[in-house]
């Protein structure tokens, strides 16, 4: 084509197309994220709920599993009561009370809910100490007592109330408290005054090897018939029973003396029975 030369194009065939539409200018919208997806939101931070805890209705209580305590275990109080209890057993039988609660106390701390341990032991141990210091102290206070020998006047009869052993009694003694199988102390009495007994008169077996009950009993009883029922008075021989205290086996060897006795029916009488 040659400069300055315009040359008309024949119209296109067929229907004619329309103008091309300009591009459309976007609307103003609000920032978008550079990112696709927006972060999930954040859930707040769960209740502080032990399980089977009952405080929130989205954690109902499970069966089998325990509340775990919030605080500092609470001391059970049978524990203390057995310490103090412990303490205060200067005074008789407060040490067995300390014995006792102690014990009861250690089977309720079994479960593991309370303190205490330590001061229900504490309050046994001092509860049996004190215990056995007043038994060893009882027994003591009883084996001083005890004389060598009651009172006596110068005839030999007893003047006055004493704890003594049994064999330290004589013949015409009368006394209170052998009415038991093994007998060591009696409380001798002057025969005017209510007692349980009386000796009448004191024979002494045979030396040599112990025989047996048996034997010992058989001569006791025959010796004490032969020689005792000639010195009673006739009211003593209807209205009292006789008796008699022969030595065993642990005695016999530095004693076999039979004490042949007359003894109230039950409960006392008064005055002597011999002639």
């Amino acid at each position: 084509m040659l400069p300055g030369v315009t040359v008309d194009l024949p119209p296109p065939s067929g229907a004619p197309q329309p103008a091309p539409a300009p591009p459309a200018t976007p609307a103003s919208e609000p920032f978008a994220p550079h990112h696709a997806f927006a972060p999930p939101p954040v859930p707040p931070p769960p209740y502080a709920v032990q399980p089977g805890h009952p405080s929130h209705p989205d954690h109902p209580a499970q069966p089998g599993l325990p509340h775990a305590p919030t605080g500092p275990r609470p001391r059970n109080g049978l524990a203390i009561a057995a310490l103090c209890c412990g303490i205060a057993a200067l005074v008789p039988v407060v040490g067995v009370v300390a014995v006792v609660l102690g014990v009861v106390a250690l089977n309720q701390l079994r479960s593991g809910l309370q303190r205490g341990r330590g001061m229900a032991i504490a309050g046994i141990v001092l509860g049996v100490l004190a215990t056995l210091a007043w038994a060893a102290l009882l027994v003591l206070s009883i084996a001083t007592s005890a004389t060598d020998e009651p009172p006596r006047a110068a005839s030999g009869q007893v003047t006055g109330q004493s704890q003594v052993f049994v064999d330290k009694l004589k013949a015409g003694d009368c006394f209170s408290g052998g009415r038991k199988d093994q007998i060591d102390l009696v409380t001798a009495i002057p025969c005017s005054k209510p007692h349980e007994s009386q000796v009448v008169t004191v024979i002494e077996l045979a030396d040599g090897p112990y025989p047996g009950d048996a034997e010992v009993t058989s001569q006791a009883e025959k010796g004490c018939t032969d020689k005792a029922d000639p010195l009673l008075t006739d009211q003593a021989y209807d209205d009292l029973e006789p008796s008699y205290i022969y030595p065993d086996a642990d005695t016999w060897r530095g004693d076999r003396s039979v004490l042949c006795l007359v003894e109230s029916s039950s409960g006392t009488t008064t005055g002597s029975a011999l002639k």
